[in-house]
C-alpha cells in the first residue's frame, strides 16, 4: 500500500472513549463519518478540555518554512518528534522536505510503517537490534536512514552489531557538541581519528556533520546570545572541513537548526562553500506557539512574508470560582505542556467570543489556576481558549486532535503516535 493510502486509512478508524474529549454521540463512528457534517467545537458536544489545531496556521507555517529554505538554499528534514503525526509529516514532505527527523529508532519505525523511507535519527544508536534493522532497511536503495556517531566506542558497537553482515550499509553523521550539552564530540582534535575509523569500514558511510544549537547555554536573541550560537555553528563548520576528505559524496551535509535560530545556522553553514548541503531539522515551527518561539524565532520582528502563526489551542471549562479573581479550569499537566511556560489565556467563549487577559498561575495534574482582575467577565461554565509554549510537550498528551477551520468547524482529525 502506498504511503498516502496508509495515511488515508486513518479516517476509517473508530472514535471510542479511549480518545479524550470527543463527543459522546461520536463514539462508534468512523472519523470519516464524524467529520462528514462539519461538527463544531462549541456546538457538537465536545467534552473539555480539548486540544485543536488550526488548519490555516499549520499550512501557513509549512509553506513559509519551504519558502525560506528555497530563498536561502537550504533543505529541511523536519523533526517530527514534535507531533508524531504521519498526516502532518506528509504535508511537510509534499511541501518539499528532504526527509524527516526522529529522535530514535522507535519513532523511526512509526514513520516507516506509514511508508516514509528517508529518515534522520538525530541521536547515537547503540542498540544491536536497531543497528541491524537499520542496515537491512538501507539495503533497499529507496531507504536512507542516517544516525549519529561521536566516539570510537560508538563506531565499535556498530561494527560489532554488524558482525556477519558483510554487505551492510550504515549512513552516519558525526555529531558535534559543547561542554555541558548532550551528545557530540567536544574536542575537534578527535574528529579526524573518528572519521578515519568510520572510513576504514566499507559498511559505514560518513555523510557529514551535525549538531544542535537549540539548547546552547544562555542562547537568546541578544548580541551575546547570538554570538554564542554563531560560534557553535562555526565549530560545526570547522569539523566539516576536517572530515570533508572522508566524505565520498559530491556534497557534504551540514545539519542543525531547531525552530529558534535556524537563520543563524544557515548563514554560518553557507560559509563552508558551494559543496555544502545545508539540512535544517526544525520541528516546532510547524505549529509555532504563543510564547517561547513567538518571542525568539527568526521572523519575530518581521511583518511579512515569513510570519509563522500559532496553530495549537487548548480549550478548557471553568469549573468553579472559589475566590474573587480565581477560576479553576478543568485542564492540567495531563493535557498541556508547561516545561517552558504556563498556558496563555487568549479568549473566552460563552455563546460568543470575548478577549481575555488573565494568566495561568500554575497547573496541577488536572486543574489550572486562572488568575484575573475583577473587571474581566467570567462565569462558571465558560470555555477559555489558551495558547501554549513549546508544542512538543502538548502534542504528546493527545492521540486525536481535531483540525479546525477558522470558524472552529472540524475538517479533519490528526492522529499522533507517541
Amino acid at each position: 500500500m502506498t504511503k498516502v493510502g496508509v495515511i488515508e486509512e486513518l479516517k476509517f478508524r473508530t472514535i471510542t472513549a479511549f480518545y479524550k474529549g470527543f463527543p459522546l454521540a461520536a463514539e462508534d463512528q468512523s472519523i470519516a463519518e464524524f467529520i462528514k457534517f462539519k461538527p463544531n467545537l462549541f456546538s457538537t458536544g465536545f467534552q473539555f478540555p480539548m486540544a485543536v489545531l488550526r488548519e490555516s496556521a499549520l499550512k501557513n507555517n509549512i509553506a513559509k518554512m519551504a519558502e525560506y529554505c528555497k530563498k536561502v538554499d537550504a533543505s529541511i528534514a523536519p523533526h517530527v518528534k514534535t507531533s508524531m503525526s504521519p498526516q502532518i509529516a506528509q504535508w511537510q514532505m509534499e511541501s518539499g522536505a528532504y526527509s524527516l527527523t526522529v529522535a530514535n529508532f522507535s519513532q523511526a519505525r512509526v514513520f516507516l510503517n506509514f511508508g516514509f523511507k528517508r529518515l534522520v535519527i538525530a541521536n547515537e544508536v547503540v542498540d544491536f537490534d536497531s543497528i541491524r534493522a537499520i542496515a537491512n532497511l538501507n539495503s533497499d536503495p529507496q531507504h536512507e536512514i542516517i544516525f549519529y556517531i561521536d566516539s570510537v566506542k560508538g563506531i565499535e558497537i556498530i561494527q560489532e552489531a554488524l558482525n556477519g553482515m558483510n554487505h551492510a550499509h550504515i549512513n552516519l553523521f558525526l555529531e558535534i557538541g559543547f561542554e555541558g550539552g548532550r551528545g557530540g564530540v567536544r574536542n575537534l582534535d578527535q574528529i579526524e581519528a573518528l572519521a578515519q575509523k568510520a572510513n576504514s569500514d566499507p559498511r559505514l558511510n560518513l555523510l557529514g556533520v551535525s549538531g544542535f544549537e537549540g539548547i546552547f547555554p544562555d542562547s537568546n536573541r541578544t548580541i551575546d546570545g547570538a554570538l554564542k550560537i554563531r560560534t557553535f555553528c562555526q565549530k560545526i563548520v570547522e569539523a566539516a572541513r576536517i572530515i570533508r576528505p572522508f566524505v565520498a559524496k559530491e556534497k557534504i551535509i551540514l545539519s542543525a537548526g531547531g525552530s529558534a535560530y535556524f537563520d543563524i545556522v544557515t548563514e554560518e553553514f553557507h560559509r563552508f562553500g558551494s559543496d555544502a548541503f545545508v539540512l535544517l531539522r526544525s520541528g516546532a515551527y510547524v505549529t509555532h506557539d504563543h510564547g517561547f518561539y513567538d518571542l525568539i524565532y527568526p521572523f519575530a520582528d518581521d511583518l511579512i512574508p515569513q510570519k509563522f502563526e500559532p496553530a495549537i489551542e487548548l480549550w478548557a471549562q471553568v469549573l468553579t470560582q472559589p475566590e474573587p479573581g480565581l477560576a479553576i479550569l478543568n485542564l492540567g499537566k495531563r493535557d498541556v505542556g508547561d516545561d517552558v511556560g504556563e498556558p496563555i489565556p487568549l479568549q473566552i467563549f460563552n455563546d460568543k467570543f470575548s478577549k481575555f487577559t488573565g494568566y495561568i498561575d500554575h497547573l496541577n495534574d488536572q486543574h489550572a489556576y486562572l488568575k484575573f482582575t475583577m473587571d474581566q467577565q467570567l462565569i462558571v461554565g465558560d470555555v477559555v481558549g489558551l495558547g501554549i509554549s513549546h508544542p512538543c510537550t502538548t502534542f504528546d498528551k493527545w492521540r486525536l486532535i481535531p483540525l479546525i477551520n477558522d470558524d472552529y468547524d472540524i475538517v479533519d482529525v490528526i492522529h499522533t503516535f507517541f
